[in-house]
């Protein structure tokens, strides 16, 4: 996947999961997806808010400690909160096969992914890759650069902000100035 940034021919999408806790028994509360088309298409963002299921919320862990870092609360899940079905059909019908699905935390996201899509009783139609995966084609440079920006950007502890971030600062490292973002439009799930 040497130098993927400037395919034509392959998507790129970070991806990035909040959840009620860190470890077993947590479940996904929120999916965020930074979509990246290359320049000089923006980088397109969105989010789903998942409603947690009874199982998840009978059996799984809900940790306040992380309620307090993403700011959802169960009020906020329930009320706001898409079917675990209709986030999986939002996932797979913007990534499908043809779209290469990076993240800063593969294990924990794809655990994650696991626990909905079951619940959906859906099948992922998507790979997920390490982050590492879309900077084969760095340089040195590069990749300092990289990490100087990741490092002086906070960590917005949301999902779509928290893909955004991790795409922004790999294209303004891969490009040399920062690219240009937008809301994702309406889709076929909306």
């Amino acid at each position: 996947m040497k130098d993927i940034l400037t395919r034509s021919d392959r998507r790129v999408a970070v991806l990035d999961i909040e959840a009620s806790a860190l470890g077993s028994g947590s479940y996904p509360i929120e999916v965020g997806l930074a979509l990246v088309r290359g320049e000089p298409k923006p980088i397109e963002t969105g989010a789903r808010i998942i409603r947690p299921t009874a199982s998840w919320l009978r059996s799984g862990i809900w940790s306040p400690a992380s309620e307090a870092v993403h700011g959802l609360s169960l009020q906020t899940l329930n009320q706001h909160g898409y079917d675990p079905g209709e986030v999986c059909d939002w996932l797979n019908a913007l990534l499908g096969h043809q779209v290469i699905v990076a993240t800063d935390a593969p294990r924990y996201d794809q655990d994650w992914l696991d626990r909905l899509f079951d619940a959906a009783g859906r099948k992922q139609q998507f790979t997920v890759y390490h982050f590492e995966v879309l900077t084969h084609g760095f340089c040195a440079d590069q990749h300092r650069h990289l990490a100087y920006l990741l490092k002086r950007a906070p960590i917005p502890h949301r999902a779509a902000p928290d893909a955004l971030r991790l795409a922004t600062k790999l294209m303004e490292a891969h490009l040399g100035y920062p690219p240009r973002t937008a809301p994702m439009g309406p889709t076929a799930s909306d």
